[in-house]
C-alpha cells in the first residue's frame, strides 16, 4: 500500500498529520501537517483546504453530524517532509526520490479568534490526526511576463501569499510586499520571507495611500489579499496611477463563507460587477479585481 493511499480515506478525504506546533504569526498562526507529495500541481497561493474539527474516525464521520461544520485553511507553504532515514542523510539518491515522492509538509494559515473549530483546530497536539478536503478552489495565477510583482496584504493574511514569491525570484524578478499593520508591531512573518523581497509597513492610511502611489507604477503584477472594503478604493487609485484598469493585472483574495467547496450549499455567493453574483469556493476565492468593482 503508498503512502497515498495511507493518508487518503474511501470518502475521498485526507488524513493529516501534526508535524511541528502551531507557528504563531500576526492575527493567525501556521498549522504544520504531513500529506503526501504530489497532491496539487502549479500554484498553491490562495487555494484552501477544509478541515473537519472534532470528528476523525470513521464511525464519528458517519454517525455525529452535530460536529462543527469545515473550516477554510488557506496553504502557506509547502516543503519536503525531513527524514530521519540513515540512507537519507548519507545520500543514498534511491531514498531521496523516494521520500520526495512519499511525502512533503504544509503549513496552513489558521486564524486566531474566538471561532470554536479553529480553536479545537489549534489545540491539536503534534500527531494528532486532521481530516482535510482539497486542496480547493482558484488561486492566484502569475503570467509567464511577470517580473515586477506587487504584493498587498494585511498582518493576518499575508501568509497566504508566500507561494507567490519564489516563482518571481528564481526567474530573478523583484516582489515587493507592502503591509498594512500597526505602530510598533514586530511582525513574525517577517523573517520568513528571502532577503531580495522589498517590505514596505504603512501603519496609518496616509502611509498606505503614499505606499501604493509610489509602487502602483512600476509593477506588471497585482496580488492582494485584503478586506472587501479596501478593494474599490484600491481599484480607483489604480485608475488614478497607472490611468486604467486593465482585466489581468489586479488579482485578489475576496473574503467568503467556504463551507462545502463545491458551490452546492451557496454560502459563499460574492456579488461581482456586473450585477450578478458568483460562487467563491469554486470560482475563487482569488478574481480578478475587474471583476469585482466598477
Amino acid at each position: 500500500m503508498t503512502l497515498e493511499n495511507n493518508h487518503k480515506n474511501g470518502d475521498g478525504t485526507w488524513n493529516a498529520t501534526v508535524a511541528a506546533p502551531l507557528r504563531p504569526l500576526d492575527g493567525a498562526s501556521l498549522l504544520t501537517l504531513r500529506l503526501p507529495a504530489g497532491l496539487a500541481q502549479g500554484s498553491l497561493s490562495g487555494r484552501y483546504f477544509l478541515a473537519r474539527c472534532g470528528a476523525q474516525t470513521a464511525r464519528e464521520r458517519d454517525e455525529n453530524w452535530q460536529m462543527y461544520l469545515r473550516r477554510p485553511l488557506f496553504v502557506a507553504t509547502q516543503r519536503r517532509a525531513p527524514t530521519e532515514n540513515k540512507q537519507e542523510e548519507e545520500g543514498n539518491q534511491r531514498a531521496e526520490v523516494k521520500a520526495v515522492d512519499e511525502e512533503k509538509v504544509w503549513e496552513l494559515l489558521l486564524p486566531v479568534g474566538s471561532d470554536p473549530g479553529y480553536h479545537w483546530l489549534a489545540e491539536q497536539a503534534v500527531g494528532a490526526t486532521i481530516n482535510l478536503i482539497g486542496p480547493l478552489g482558484q488561486g492566484f495565477a502569475l503570467p509567464a511576463h511577470s517580473r515586477h510583482l506587487l504584493l498587498l496584504a494585511t498582518t493576518d493574511r499575508a501568509a497566504i501569499l508566500l507561494p507567490l514569491l519564489d516563482p518571481i525570484l528564481d526567474k530573478g524578478g523583484h516582489v515587493t510586499l507592502v503591509l498594512a499593520t500597526t505602530p510598533g508591531n514586530e511582525n513574525p512573518l517577517l523573517p520568513l520571507l528571502p532577503l531580495p523581497v522589498e517590505v514596505r509597513l504603512a501603519t496609518t492610511e496616509q502611509e498606505w495611500q503614499k505606499q501604493l502611489t509610489e509602487t502602483l507604477p512600476w509593477a506588471d503584477q497585482l496580488c492582494a489579499a485584503l478586506p472587501a472594503t479596501h478593494l474599490q478604493p484600491l481599484a480607483d487609485l489604480i485608475r488614478r496611477k497607472r490611468f486604467r484598469l486593465d482585466p489581468g493585472f489586479a488579482q485578489v483574495l475576496i473574503e467568503a463563507d467556504l463551507v462545502c467547496g463545491v458551490g452546492a450549499c451557496l454560502a459563499c455567493i460574492v456579488p461581482i460587477a456586473n450585477g450578478g453574483y458568483t460562487r467563491a469556493c469554486v470560482h475563487g476565492p482569488v478574481f480578478d479585481l475587474t471583476a469585482l468593482v466598477r
